[in-house]
């Protein structure tokens, strides 16, 4: 059982030379979806992978997507969250909580540059 707690989601990055993997884990981590993309020629391209079941998809590529256009980057991201009987609102904040996580690693990201 996996009590909802939103400190318990985390990203945690990896590089792979310049390119870059974001995990985002949360409650019972576990591989939900994996989401690459890279940019070519000022267009962002890629593709997702989502394990039946799962409802990750969205959140996934749309944080792949923002990473890859502002690192210039092939970025992959893996997520997986899950908390049991969660509610809509919940779910809301997951999602804010998760795209503040990638924000604030590429605003460190740009600051850094």
């Amino acid at each position: 059982m996996s009590t909802y707690d939103l400190k318990s989601i985390r990203l945690q990055v990896i590089e792979a030379g310049e390119d870059k993997v974001f995990l985002v884990t949360g409650g019972k981590a576990h591989i939900g979806a994996v989401a690459t993309f890279y940019v070519d020629h000022e267009r962002v391209s890629g593709t997702t992978v989502h394990i039946p079941g799962h409802k990750e998809q969205e959140l996934c590529e749309r944080l792949a997507r923002k990473a890859a256009l502002q690192l210039k980057v092939t970025v992959t991201v893996i997520m997986g969250i899950h908390f049991d009987s969660i509610t809509r609102m919940q779910i809301d904040e997951i999602v804010q909580t998760a795209e503040r996580l990638m924000e604030d690693h590429l605003n460190k990201d740009k600051r850094s540059s």
